[in-house]
């Protein structure tokens, strides 16, 4: 029996910024299938890269360790990296795994990406 994903990518363009909408679960096996395109996203090095994690229904610490890896490439670039997101839960993780003040995080796509207080 071929087990379906439990997860959700969709890539779109807005207002000249990349985002990425993450949906379902950010656990080991997704993180794992899902690397190589969020990988490639980033060679692109996109000015402004908004992860819009508002339909993850479960994060781990692999899903974190995605979210830095993804950070870190992103890091001496001209890219930026923004989350999105709104679920009390995640950012409970964010603040105790002490990784909420390493990423600029916004409650809503357009709010993300009109920001300018980042490049």
């Amino acid at each position: 029996m071929v087990q379906q994903p439990t997860y959700g990518l969709r890539e779109r363009t807005l207002s000249g910024s990349t985002v990425i909408e993450l949906s379902g679960e950010l656990d080991l096996l997704a993180t794992t299938e899902l690397v190589t395109s969020l990988d490639a996203v980033c060679e692109t090095r996109p000015p402004r890269l908004v992860l819009d994690l508002r339909k993850v229904t479960f994060l781990d610490c692999s899903g974190l360790s995605l979210l830095c890896r993804i950070r870190n490439r992103l890091r001496g670039e001209r890219s930026r990296l923004l989350l999105v997101l709104d679920d009390p839960r995640h950012r409970r993780l964010l603040r105790l795994t002490r990784l909420s003040d390493t990423f600029d995080i916004a409650t809503d796509v357009n709010s993300a990406v009109a920001r300018d207080d980042i490049a």
